[in-house]
């Protein structure tokens, strides 16, 4: 019987550590395929890097410094006021001449804005029970739609690389695709701000609250890390451009 009795306690811990591990953002990032699109724009970053060795380049290049500076994070960013996300992502890829759809960015965020649309309706309900009148978003809802959201934007990050690295000729200077990519990075990481603020509106609990602002900058820093690894591929377009 105590063997058993221990054997029961062991499962029970093992799955409320399991649980708990499942409202993380690095976990449930990893869910939404997030993980897997930063590990394939950390790759293509590691062999830019290695075709910058294997040629003879001047790391004192100016263009090779603004980059740097550019994509430099710095304390006061993301600080930007954006009054349509789609819009804004749209312009960005204009300006990089990228023809990329948007469709799972924007899709993610109209779940989000459907899912807080419905608590809104549920406290304008008349007929509903006193209790029922207000519905208020829970932590595993919020920390999934930032997770899916963060996951779309890095997502979209590694797919402007790779098509970036496919064009022969640089089409839009390189200051103007630093400038851009550093703006979309802002734009990106106030909408998760921006969606946290949304839920954080519509919770009670202050350790839920806490926990949320929490996980939601672990979301940002997934989004700043893809900025890091932009630095050598768009000094590589710099090189291979100026061969062709």
């Amino acid at each position: 019987m105590a063997v058993l009795q221990e054997a029961k306690i062991k499962y029970e811990q093992q799955e409320k550590i399991s649980a708990e591990t499942r409202r993380t953002m690095s976990y449930l990032f990893d869910e939404k395929q997030g993980l897997s699109q930063l590990e394939a724009l950390e790759m293509l970053s590691k062999e830019c890097v290695l075709k910058m060795k294997s040629t003879n380049n001047d790391e004192s290049n100016t263009l090779f410094l603004y980059i740097e500076t550019s994509l430099e994070l710095k304390s006061g960013d993301s600080e930007i006021i954006i009054e349509h996300l789609g819009a804004a992502v749209t312009d960005c890829l204009k300006t990089l001449k990228i023809e990329l759809p948007i469709t799972k960015l924007n899709q993610c965020r109209y779940e989000i804005a459907q899912q807080l649309s419905e608590m809104d309706m549920s406290t304008m309900d008349e007929t509903a029970r006193p209790s029922d009148t207000k519905k208020f978003a829970s932590l595993d809802t919020s920390l999934v739609s930032i997770a899916g959201f963060t996951a779309r934007s890095v997502e979209l990050f590694k797919k402007i690389a790779e098509l970036s690295l496919l064009k022969s000729a640089l089409e839009v200077d390189m200051k103007t695709q630093a400038d851009t990519i550093k703006f979309l990075n802002e734009v990106l990481c106030c909408e998760i701000d921006n969606i946290r603020e949304q839920f954080v509106q519509k919770m009670e609990d202050g350790e839920d609250i806490d926990r949320l602002y929490l996980e939601t900058s672990n979301a940002v820093s997934y989004l700043q890390e893809s900025l890091y690894f932009y630095v050598p591929i768009l000094k590589w377009i710099v090189v291979k451009t100026s061969r062709s």
